[in-house]
């Protein structure tokens, strides 16, 4: 019964979850793309497990722990990365235009 109400939750609330390395957090740190991607598609087998294929290809997991300007491109390329949770990046206008233009290319205008 309590899956069953879980899976009513996720299917009508479409969730979003963040992995968030603590050893990343304010440190500038930032996982390997393959690392992230890992953590990324362990979430995801333990969704589908639990709730079914759709509701883990649904849910969407974000990488957060120092995403910047650099990274971004690596991260998001991952089949598992669905976005970015962004910390102190977003402080800096031209960094941040970077992350969110990432899929474009488009350098961000100050």
């Amino acid at each position: 019964m309590i899956s069953l109400t879980i899976t009513r939750i996720f299917v009508s609330l479409r969730l979003t979850i963040t992995d968030e390395p603590v050893w990343a957090i304010g440190t500038g740190k930032v996982a390997t793309p393959e690392i992230a991607q890992s953590v990324h598609a362990t979430c995801r087998k333990i969704l589908e497990n639990m709730y079914g294929e759709q509701i883990a290809n649904d849910t969407r997991i974000l990488y957060g722990g120092s995403v910047s300007k650099d990274s971004v491109d690596g991260l998001i390329a991952q089949p598992d990365i669905d976005g970015a949770l962004v910390g102190g990046a977003s402080l800096d206008a031209e960094n941040f235009g970077r992350i969110i233009n990432h899929e474009v290319g488009v350098p961000a205008a100050v």
